[in-house]
């Protein structure tokens, strides 16, 4: 059934925005069990993802593996509609005929596009959302925290933890880590547009490799989640300790500089602990949510051309 005309054009409007909140609430869902093992993996010792999960199952049950999802699943659907919307309109607005920064048509050119978008984008957005990762992080590594203060484990919700963490470090505490979390979300973003605009533009029509249309969107989101993840991923790990460390009220706390050399010291390969897992939920996930966000766009298009928008005329009053 169709809605107020009015209603319909906002929505057509602004159908970025409702694509990507729509996508974000499901692919987020569904990769977060992923991502909360991936947090476990870069601060704690186990033998493999398998260990990992099973140690949650048994000490946590099943809700480990969602323990703070109620803030991301907010959170992260809002900043993804943001992010989107400031990623598109920035694109939009340097592909304008009448300046055109860019030529959309051509390779360098679209990439071009996506870096910037991606850019402007992680850049405004890393100020609001540090305080909402760490609060996650906080859910996540809630068990490994308590362990570690030497106190028992009380499971918290999530505003809860917020408030716990505002109460014991005032606002400062909420943005542990930041230096470490615009650094990655900036140069993580850029890449990841960059790389799906460019892929993108790579299998359309006749360049797909053979790819069904329909699963292009996800092969490109998975492979721009990954590429994006592996560039960004050391940042992380070390973001990830400095904020557990911080939270742990740890006295004397190595930097994030220190931390960087002592486990770049032990190898390459200790920079990238929980990639594995790490990759699989961006492959998962990102996947998942252009598949789900240009299917939504298609739809919202169709159905608003479907519409008969033609003025009615009135019917005169006997």
């Amino acid at each position: 059934m169709p809605l107020p005309f009015e209603w319909e054009e906002w929505i057509h409007d602004h159908r970025t925005a409702v694509s990507a909140a729509s996508a974000s609430l499901i692919a987020t869902s569904i990769g977060f069990p992923l991502d909360s093992i991936k947090s476990r993996l870069q601060v704690q010792k186990y033998n493999g993802v398998v260990d990992c999960a099973r140690k949650i199952y048994k000490h946590e049950g099943l809700g480990g593996f969602f323990r703070g999802l109620a803030m991301p699943l907010a959170t992260i659907t809002l900043v993804r509609t943001v992010s989107f919307t400031i990623y598109d309109r920035t694109k939009k607005r340097l592909a304008d005929p009448a300046s055109r920064w860019f030529n959309p048509d051509s390779l360098i050119g679209r990439a071009s596009l996506g870096f910037v978008g991606g850019f402007t984008s992680g850049l405004l957005l890393s100020a609001g959302t540090c305080a909402f990762e760490l609060v996650k992080v906080r859910s996540q590594l809630e068990y490994i925290i308590a362990k570690s203060k030497g106190v028992p484990y009380q499971p918290r919700g999530t505003f809860s933890g917020a408030a716990l963490v505002y109460k014991e470090n005032g606002l400062r505490g909420l943005y542990f880590g930041f230096s470490l979390h615009t650094l990655r979300d900036t140069l993580g973003t850029s890449l990841y547009f960059t790389s799906y605009d460019s892929l993108r533009w790579s299998l359309d029509g006749p360049r797909n490799l053979g790819i069904p249309n329909a699963l292009v969107p996800f092969v490109c989101g998975s492979t721009c989640g990954i590429l994006s993840w592996f560039l960004v991923y050391p940042i992380d790990l070390v973001k990830t300790r400095v904020q557990r460390d911080a939270l742990s009220g740890i006295e004397n706390r190595e930097s994030a500089t220190q931390i960087f050399e002592r486990l770049s010291a032990k190898g390459i390969p200790r920079l990238y602990r929980g990639l594995g897992v790490s990759a699989g939920r961006s492959a998962l996930t990102h996947g998942t949510l252009w598949l789900l966000l240009e299917n939504f766009q298609r739809r919202l298009e169709s159905r608003y051309h479907a519409l008969d928008l033609s003025p009615k005329p009135e019917v005169a009053s006997s």
